[in-house]
C-alpha cells in the first residue's frame, strides 16, 4: 500500500480513526482503535507532514505510526513530521515524546521526561 495523497487522524472518545480525502469527500480508511495514551483529542493533518532535515533535532510527540508504509508521525508544535522507521536507532512509541535527532541518514531517539518541560507555580 501507498501513502494516500491526503490522509487525516481523528482522535476523539479515546478512539481513533484514519482518513483520506477522495472526491473531496473524506473517508474512513482501517479500523476504529484505541488512541494511545497521551494523545490529545483533535484533528491531525498529517498529510501536511515535511521530510526531517539532517543535522536537525525535533522533539515533539509521536502520534502515529504506519508500520505497513514504515513511516511514523511527530507532532513538533504545530507541524508534523514524518519520519522513516529505518532510519531511527530505537522503537518509537504512540503517545511518547520524544527528541529525533539525525546525523547524515541514521537518526537518535531519546525519550524526553514531560515533567521537566513543564512549569511549576511556586507559593
Amino acid at each position: 500500500m501507498t501513502t494516500p495523497a491526503k490522509l487525516r487522524m481523528i482522535v476523539m472518545n479515546g478512539q481513533k480513526i484514519l482518513q483520506t480525502q477522495n472526491n473531496n469527500e473524506w473517508e474512513t480508511i482501517g479500523t476504529i482503535k484505541k488512541v494511545e495514551g497521551g494523545i490529545k483529542p483533535g484533528v491531525y493533518n498529517i498529510y501536511l507532514a515535511r521530510t526531517p532535515v539532517d543535522k536537525n533535532q525535533y522533539e515533539g510527540q509521536i502520534i502515529h505510526i504506519d508500520k505497513e508504509n514504515a513511516i511514523f508521525y511527530q507532532q513538533v508544535k504545530k507541524d508534523f513530521i514524518v519520519h522513516q522507521l529505518k532510519a531511527i536507532d530505537g522503537k518509537p512509541v504512540a503517545g511518547k515524546d520524544v527528541a529525533i535527532t539525525y546525523d547524515g541518514e541514521k537518526a537518535t531517539l531519546t525519550l524526553i521526561d514531560t515533567l521537566k518541560n513543564k512549569r511549576t507555580l511556586k507559593i
